[in-house]
């Protein structure tokens, strides 16, 4: 039962949808420019890389403060849930460490895993809250966020991706689903949701039951991939 008070395409979500496009424009508009200063676009990129950053950061702060007044309840749920271990986390992490130092291995697996797996947390969000709350922000901040970081990277700046990006993009994936699903096991958690559905309706509810449902999820990923590569093709992307 999807019970929450955040509403799916309700004001609130479809105004941070908005609110993301707008961004994403505006980033790859004031990069492309030569009107800019090259000091200027970078006090920009910064200012996104931080942004994610905190929103990151503030995930399990905020779930501990929710919380703290049950002393059973909020480390569990701290462990169990706020970790930066969500491939959203990551690529968030990744995309802010590509923003910040201008290195384009990062700025490319932050573009392929931001647009092909942020882009449906953006879309279908695991939310529980709406906007009268900080965690409303801090996730359209990163889930937001993520998506003008990883367009205004490849499509703004000169770290588009290179030959091999395909291939190095499958790789990580499955290191980072290796890693997490380690860890799941460790913590008794669902981190990227390797070990379960999400409790809210998602896309995840249209690939199948589990375990078969990591298998759509991949084949759904590297598909995406592939398209995303499409306007580099000229680049040899594939091989």
């Amino acid at each position: 039962m999807d019970s929450r008070a955040f509403e799916m395409f309700g004001l609130p979500h479809c105004s941070a949808m908005a609110v993301s496009v707008i961004a994403s424009i505006y980033m790859i508009r004031l990069n492309r420019s030569p009107d800019v200063s090259t000091e200027r676009k970078h006090r920009a990129n910064v200012i996104l890389g931080v942004i994610l950053v905190i929103a990151v950061t503030l995930d399990p702060i905020l779930t501990w403060l929710r919380y703290h007044h049950l002393p059973d309840v909020a480390p569990r749920l701290v462990r169990e849930t706020a970790l930066p271990l969500y491939l959203c986390d990551v690529v968030s992490l990744v995309l802010a460490y590509a923003l910040i130092t201008r290195r384009q291995r990062f700025a490319e697996i932050g573009y392929l895993w931001g647009i092909a797996g942020t882009v449906q947390g953006l879309i279908t969000p695991t939310l529980y809250f709406s906007w009268d709350t900080p965690e409303y922000y801090a996730f359209f901040a990163q889930h937001g966020g993520v998506p003008v970081a990883a367009l205004a990277l490849a499509f703004g700046t000169p770290l588009r991706p290179q030959s091999g990006a395909f291939r190095r993009a499958i790789f990580w994936s499955w290191v980072y689903i290796l890693v997490v699903y380690s860890l799941n096991w460790l913590f008794s958690a669902n981190y990227g949701f390797l070990n379960a559905k999400p409790a809210v309706n998602t896309l995840f509810d249209y690939m199948g039951p589990y375990p078969y449902y990591l298998i759509t999820l991949q084949l759904v990923a590297f598909t995406f991939y592939f398209l995303l590569l499409l306007p580099f093709r000229r680049e040899k992307l594939y091989l």
